[in-house]
Parts: structure tokens; C-alpha cells; sequence
């Protein structure tokens, strides 16, 4: 088990046996158990695991579990209403959306981890999916395009 794995399972277990209400907090619990970790790392590892904030009488983090599926009727229903461009380009996929909804995208395709894809870097209306080569963008892009609705790509020029 790598270190990443193990700062994983610590974090799971801190948040479920405790109220961790606080980013500074769970960085303290980190060290009191001798792991040292950045602000930004930690930040990494919360939206890895799919930590959310819950608020009732205080607020604290737990694990949001939402099925996979989910996770692609969420893209479906976005790409539905928001797709505008969809394209490999060497070992990356753009995709472009209405202005505001890019890092919605990026968000649902994070949480989704589809193997070929790195990672993502959205501004307003561009997504750009990283993936490891040219084989696992065309990859990306036929999974992807499962998703997008049916007359989206007759519309396109090739």
C-alpha cells in the first residue's frame, strides 16, 4: 500500500470515528497519527474521497456516496443541455459547453475516473481532459461520447 492509500484509509477513518469540522482540523489529526500533509494535498485527498460538509447542530465532513450511475445520468443530463463541442486532440479531449458549466463537467468527470483520463482543467466554458496518450484520448472520447445525446453528433463537420 502506497502512501497516498494509507493518508487515505487515516482520513476515512478520522472522519467516521470523529466530527472533523474543519480542513485544519483534519490536518491536525493527520499529525497527532504522524502524517504530514500540505493544505493543498489535503484539499486532494477530501475531493478524491468525496468528502462533503454536512451542517445540522454543527458541521462536520463525511464520505458523499453517490453510485457511478449517478454519476453518468448526471454527464447524460448535462451534455443533453450543455455539450456544445466534443474532440480528441492528440492525448487530450475538449469539451466546450454553454459559458459557466465547464467545471460542472469537470467535476462529474473527476468523480466518474474513467481509466484513460488523468485528470481535468476547466475554465468557464472549456474542459480540457487529460488522458496518458493518443490511444486512451480516443478511448476517452468513444466513452464519452456514449453520453452525448443522439442527434448531437450528426450536427458536427468532420
Amino acid at each position: 500500500m502506497n502512501k497516498k492509500e494509507i493518508r487515505h484509509q487515516l482520513i476515512l477513518s478520522l472522519i467516521s470515528e470523529n466530527k472533523i469540522n474543519t480542513q485544519h482540523q483534519l490536518q491536525q489529526e493527520l499529525k497527532n497519527k504522524g502524517i504530514s500533509v500540505t493544505q493543498a494535498t489535503l484539499s486532494r485527498d477530501m475531493k478524491d474521497l468525496h468528502l462533503v460538509k454536512i451542517s445540522d447542530e454543527d458541521s462536520y465532513y463525511t464520505v458523499h456516496s453517490i453510485a457511478p450511475g449517478r454519476w453518468e445520468h448526471r454527464l447524460r443530463f448535462y451534455m443533453e443541455d450543455a455539450l456544445v463541442m466534443l474532440r480528441p486532440v492528440q492525448h487530450q479531449v475538449i469539451l466546450k459547453s454553454l459559458p459557466g458549466l465547464a467545471q460542472s463537467f469537470g467535476s462529474i468527470l473527476d468523480a466518474m475516473q474513467l481509466p484513460d483520463m488523468v485528470g481535468t482543467v476547466c475554465g468557464d466554458d472549456t474542459c480540457l481532459i487529460v488522458c496518458e496518450d493518443v490511444e486512451g484520448a480516443k478511448r476517452c472520447f468513444e466513452k464519452l461520447s456514449e453520453f452525448a445525446p443522439p442527434f448531437f453528433f450528426s450536427n458536427q463537420i468532420n
